[in-house]
């Protein structure tokens, strides 16, 4: 299977130029066999701090202007993963959608939340092309050890992880180093494939919506079962990573890492977790002052 993953800059509100930017990596993609591409985080209107903001460029997928877009990239044949703020029965979800030659086969939406206007997703669906079956799960989300473990144990051969990081200046080392580590250590733990997408956002472009000077540098790559960067787009540039995965690397292993695990051991786990939730029952999410 060829994949590709799209790492470039996005426009604040700018869903004609962002959209424009897509199907050029459709073209590109598909011109080079790639059967899914993958776009970043909220790519087709971008990221917001306030709640007002992210309405003000948000998408019902049963709208009319959703459905001028999928009339624009139906004759398009690689799978699209296509990042946007998603208003949904009045509520606002950071989703992903999955879309197939201009037709919507269904969505992810982040569950780990930076921002809590968003409404938090419970579901972690598998999605099949030609027999392999892939996940998703969004940014924050990476960071943890449960969405990806999810996705595995349900039968995932492949993770796409979109991303949209505008990080302030004093943490975006920092932060592009745990992100990248996370995502091997996702590879290793779950036996999958990784593809990684990312913006570029130039130096201070996101002030005026985030009242803080900050940076989005990139740092998209494609990791094997083992952790190993199969390919990278490095940082700052825009860079479509196209990235040709042997079906039968893709093959689903019989025995993964969790499969040693016993019933005691899910258990104790369990009943930490219970602990957990118990002593911050009354905690609040507070925003964090990052993209991440």
């Amino acid at each position: 299977m060829i994949i590709a993953a799209f790492q470039g800059p996005v426009q604040f509100g700018g869903p004609d130029a962002n959209l424009k930017t897509t199907i050029k990596a459709l073209e590109e993609a598909e011109s080079q066999g790639a059967e899914i591409l993958a776009m970043p985080e909220t790519f087709l209107h971008g990221y917001f701090k306030t709640e007002a903001d992210a309405r003000k460029n948000a998408v019902d997928l049963e709208g009319k202007y959703f459905r001028s877009v999928l009339d624009r990239i139906k004759k398009y044949k690689p799978t699209l993963l296509l990042g946007l703020n998603e208003l949904r029965n009045g509520e606002l979800f950071n989703t992903v959608v999955v879309i197939e030659q201009g037709k919507v086969v269904g969505r992810y939406s982040k569950n780990f939340l930076v921002f809590n206007y968003f409404k938090r997703g419970h579901e972690f669906p598998i999605f099949e092309k030609r027999g392999i079956k892939y996940g998703i799960v969004i940014c924050a989300d990476t960071s943890y050890t449960e969405p990806a473990r999810i996705l595995a144990m349900k039968g995932a051969q492949l993770i796409f992880t979109p991303h949209f990081n505008f990080i302030g200046y004093a943490g975006v080392d920092d932060h592009t180093w745990r992100v990248r580590q996370h995502h091997i250590a996702m590879a290793i733990d779950n036996d999958v494939f990784i593809a990684r997408t990312n913006v570029v956002v130039p130096e201070s472009q996101g002030t005026p919506m985030f009242g803080y000077k900050g940076i989005g540098v990139g740092d998209s790559l494609i990791l094997n079962r083992r952790g190993r960067v199969l390919t990278e787009a490095g940082l700052h540039g825009e860079k479509l990573l196209i990235q040709n995965i042997p079906d039968s690397e893709l093959a689903e292993k019989k025995y993964r890492p969790w499969h040693r695990v016993d019933a005691v051991l899910a258990d104790a786990l369990h009943d930490e977790y219970q602990k957990m939730f118990a002593a911050h029952a009354n905690l609040d999410d507070s925003e964090v002052g990052q993209i991440s």
